[in-house]
């Protein structure tokens, strides 16, 4: 139990007491939801709590007024959250994906303009939002997703390079590239627009590839090619078996589970990550689709709590961030902005899962939420989670 986690509990203490003894004055009979709010809240305070417990309890509330200022930054792409609990971002400056960004065979058509001269990643403060560090210019021409893994290294996906590189901590230059720069291609080398990487704490990597090939790439910690996942090509099978399309984002979960958001499926699909039991590689663990999930552009998972962000053309679903239960594929909790998202684009969730933060492409801005207790949001003030 993180110290963060330790301080909610000490103050959901008092509220509790309060919320009591107020409801017991103006309450005849306690509510369902108050009876169910008590128990949720002895079972905490207590330490009687399981994953589903907490991810059925824990609601994202939106931190209102943060960043405290404003950047002037392009299409926020991607963004990650490092140990000390500051969001990297990950965007594009004046570069703008638009008809006219690739041909027909998915090659890149601004190659003559040349990289972005501005820094590409933005490092904020995850209490202030205050700019710490950039970095990144002059070595991207379409920034897409970023994942930080256990060692601290950044990987990155350029859809216009169709490569994926890995930075080490304080590195400007790739430690590791893969794929061919500007050439499309489906063979075990080459990527067409790949969109994220998901890594494991044993090195073992997984890039989702992508708009073209709508496949899972799995390679060794020093990039060798061990196996991959999805049938070639884009298919739409209305998200039937391993057909994809457009996998746009991944999250690992370390026991044994990749996550997939099936953008175009309309779906979460969870496979065995193969990391113990190679064969096992591709299983489908579980799949959460639905009328509140919609296009899924993002989804990251941390402490127990799947969480993802759909996006633009996602009706009948609301564009909102969704809880999600990955074993039992159920949708536990919906949220949003009070400013409401127009084109979210990816979700990060930080290590000791107390701040979610989600980028948009349109407007270029980025939105933190602070993960509440649901049992109490509407009995306290939720000014102590930004203690």
């Amino acid at each position: 139990m993180t110290m963060g986690f330790k301080r909610i509990l000490s103050s959901l203490t008092l509220n509790y007491l309060v919320a009591t003894w107020t409801c017991s004055l103006i309450c005849s009979g306690a509510s369902t939801q108050f009876q169910k709010a008590e128990e949720n809240v002895k079972a905490l305070l207590k330490g009687q709590f399981d994953e589903k417990t907490m991810g059925d309890m824990f609601h994202p509330e939106e931190v209102e007024g943060w960043p405290l200022e404003e950047y002037d930054l392009g299409q926020i792409s991607g963004v990650d959250v490092d140990r000390s609990g500051n969001p990297i971002i990950f965007h594009r400056g004046t570069v703008i994906w638009d008809a006219g960004s690739f041909n027909e065979t998915n090659h890149y058509q601004r190659q003559e303009e040349g990289p972005i001269e501005e820094d590409t990643m933005v490092v904020l403060d995850g209490k202030t939002g205050q700019m710490l560090a950039s970095w990144g210019g002059n070595l991207f021409y379409m920034p897409h997703g970023i994942t930080i893994d256990h060692n601290s290294s950044i990987w990155v996906t350029d859809v216009a390079l169709h490569q994926v590189f890995k930075f080490t901590p304080g590195a400007d230059k790739p430690e590791l590239t893969i794929g061919k720069a500007f050439q499309p291609g489906t063979s075990n080398e080459h990527f067409c627009k790949p969109t994220d990487v998901a890594v494991s704490k044993s090195g073992v990597f997984f890039v989702a590839d992508g708009y073209c090939n709508s496949r899972i790439m799995k390679y060794s910690k020093d990039g060798k090619f061990l196996a991959k996942y999805g049938d070639e090509g884009w298919i739409w099978m209305e998200g039937k078996g391993s057909a994809l399309a457009i996998p746009h984002s991944l999250a690992l979960i370390e026991d044994e589970v990749l996550c997939i958001a099936d953008r175009e499926h309309r779906r979460i699909l969870c496979i065995n990550a193969g990391l113990q039991n190679p064969q096992q590689f591709g299983q489908i663990v579980s799949v959460t689709n639905g009328v509140d999930v919609g296009r899924v552009f993002g989804i990251t998972y941390a402490k127990g709590r799947l969480y993802a962000v759909n996006g633009a053309g996602s009706s009948p679903a609301q564009t909102q961030g969704l809880t999600l239960d990955w074993k039992t594929s159920q949708v536990v909790d919906t949220w949003t902005s009070g400013r409401s998202f127009i084109s979210p684009h990816d979700i990060a969730v930080s290590p000791n899962g107390e701040a979610i933060f989600i980028s948009e492409i349109g407007p270029n801005r980025l939105t933190k939420f602070v993960v509440t207790p649901t049992a109490l949001s509407s009995l306290y003030d939720n000014s102590v989670y930004e203690q």
